[in-house]
């Protein structure tokens, strides 16, 4: 069931970086790993709004904070418009700031058990695009195929991810 959940381009230069939120600073530290490594010269975040009490995964401004302190010119770090609160809004979101700044090509930088839900939309959303998209499932995380299912978080994480993509396979709204 694990398995099923990640998905990983092969990696090749692109203009952007996306690093998607939520989650824990892994997502961040592989999208400068991958800037460091000069896959893309541009890293976009998807603008979060304020922190909300009693959510610990990582906002855009936590994020911005953190890629500067470890030497990425404020130039180089593209922040969404729109305050987005699902992956669909993230996807719309970049899709128009990368129109905007006529990029052709990114990665999209999350976590194993979100990558195929995460992929499947940005794909959708950018049908009516040329820009080639790929997904990075960050490597070394929590969650993996071989054991996920030893924890109540990977338990929470593989079925939440199952029900989503079932929702959005009827063509309904998910987060």
């Amino acid at each position: 069931m694990g398995a099923y959940l990640i998905v990983t381009s092969d990696l090749q230069a692109a203009n952007a970086i996306i690093i998607l939120s939520g989650g824990d600073e892994t997502r961040m530290k592989e999208g400068l790993r991958l800037y460091n490594e000069n896959y893309a010269r541009q890293i976009i975040l998807t603008e979060t709004g304020g922190m909300v009490e009693g959510y610990s995964y990582m906002h855009s401004f936590d994020m911005r904070i953190l890629l500067l302190a470890n030497g990425v010119p404020s130039g180089n770090i593209l922040i969404t418009e729109k305050v987005v609160s699902s992956t669909r809004e993230e996807a719309i979101a970049v899709k128009n700031l990368m129109l905007t700044h006529q990029m052709t090509s990114a990665i999209i930088v999350t976590d194993p058990y979100h990558s195929r839900r995460a992929f499947n939309i940005f794909k959708k959303e950018f049908a009516d695009t040329n820009i080639q998209l790929f997904i990075h499932a960050v490597p070394n995380s929590w969650y993996t195929s071989r054991n996920w299912f030893l924890s109540l978080r990977g338990w929470q994480f593989t079925l939440q991810e199952y029900i989503k993509i079932t929702i959005d396979r009827f063509g309904l709204v998910v987060d």
